[in-house]
């Protein structure tokens, strides 16, 4: 009957019942003591406890490991300068040791609780501490950080990259895919700017509008989205970046279209960069079967001569057309472009090894290893005329090319 009549007498607090079920947050009405006067539904609903057996009794004996001391503390300077005291997700992680288990993938173990303490009852020492579940935002906050360091460390695996092969350079020249290498990781680096630039401005964006309290689960939402797709991109392009430097031992079926897709991948940010307009003229069902990353090198190697050439060029509207035409044997692919040709005494000398007409760190190799490789791996041939206007050069290749390396 005491006991009853103990339970009574808590409940006469001043406090709209009505309100406290139906808040979307968790309330404790709590004496200085630490004693128990009032726990509304979220906190039996979250806790699985029920309020007439918590009731009188001191919070800390329902959860052991609350920080006893902290607590009073805090709840005696609320008191004391009549304002709220706070407990953040982001310092303290929780009060209230609450099992998740509404949310899939949780990086925590307990729900993540930004906690206020409100003076209420002055004359009766009363305090509300209401809990206010930040899990989600919690949990974003981590898989951003924790996407920020993936980038970080694709960064950084790219810097020690490029030292690596900046440190092989000399044994580098020996090898084809090698002597791409450098130029390889420029575009890459290139192709990461954007990207970092999106994450940043979204985790700027995020910040500002947590700031204002106008962040909500949508904005959220979105922003992880878009920031797990440009590290995903990112991560994407190195493992490209690895890819193209694999040899291939079986020849595969090749869509051409795709092809020149995936060398405009590689050499869109200078292409945007210079203005130079880039079409393509190939049927989208061409196929052949033939060493792919071998021929998406030499494609490279034939485009990059192409855009480099229209950096030493004074040429406004600058262009590079490709185009495909197919028949029952062979394919025939021509890359040409406008950026002034190559005078006839450089054209007798385009295909020798080390010889290079770039003003400067031209390695010599790249339509040297273009002809090697086509010539010698794919069977085809490759072929170049230059004028005045520009550079067109031609490929032939077999519609099939049987394993042979």
């Amino acid at each position: 009957m005491a006991q009853k009549q103990t339970q009574q007498d808590f409940r006469r607090i001043d406090v709209s019942k009505e309100i406290l079920s139906v808040i979307n947050n968790g309330v404790i009405i709590l004496d200085e003591q630490l004693q128990i006067h009032s726990f509304n539904k979220w906190m039996q609903l979250h806790t699985k406890l029920k309020e007439e057996d918590v009731l009188g009794k001191k919070l800390y004996e329902i959860f052991p490991t609350i920080n006893k001391k902290t607590l009073i503390r805090k709840i005696k300077t609320a008191f004391k300068i009549q304002t709220p005291t706070f407990y953040t997700a982001s310092s303290s992680n929780y009060l209230i040791p609450i099992k998740i288990n509404q949310i899939k993938n949780s990086l925590f173990e307990y729900m993540q609780q930004d906690v206020s303490i409100i003076p209420f009852k002055q004359d009766k020492q009363f305090v509300a501490v209401i809990i206010t579940d930040q899990t989600i935002m919690a949990n974003t906050n981590a898989l951003l950080q924790t996407n920020i360091q993936k980038v970080k460390e694709l960064n950084q695996a790219l810097i020690k990259e490029k030292e690596r092969t900046e440190f092989q350079h000399k044994q580098l020249l020996s090898n084809s895919r090698s002597a791409a290498m450098g130029e390889m990781i420029s575009m890459i680096a290139h192709q990461w700017r954007q990207p970092l630039s999106l994450i940043n401005t979204l985790i700027a964006t995020l910040k500002i509008k947590k700031e204002l309290g106008i962040l909500d689960d949508t904005i959220l939402d979105n922003s992880i989205n878009k920031i797990e797709k440009t590290t995903n991109f990112l991560s994407n392009t190195i493992d490209d970046f690895r890819d193209y430097f694999k040899p291939n031992k079986i020849a595969v079926q090749v869509n051409l279209f795709s092809l020149f897709e995936k060398s405009l991948f590689f050499l869109k940010g200078e292409l945007k960069h210079l203005d130079i307009e880039y079409n393509i003229d190939i049927d989208t069902n061409i196929t052949i079967t033939t060493y792919k990353n071998e021929l998406l090198q030499s494609i490279i190697n034939i485009l990059k001569n192409s855009i480099d050439a229209f950096k030493e060029s004074n040429k406004k509207n600058k262009k590079i057309s490709v185009a495909v035409i197919k028949n029952k044997d062979f394919v025939l692919i021509s890359i040409e472009d406008n950026a002034g040709g190559i005078s006839n005494e450089n054209l007798q000398k385009v295909f020798e090894p080390y010889f290079s007409t770039k003003s400067k760190n031209g390695t010599g190799l790249g339509l040297y290893m273009c002809k090697t490789i086509i010539n010698e791996h794919l069977h085809g041939n490759l072929s170049l005329e230059s004028n005045t206007n520009g550079t067109k050069v031609a490929i032939q290749l077999p519609n099939k090319v049987y394993n042979s390396h």
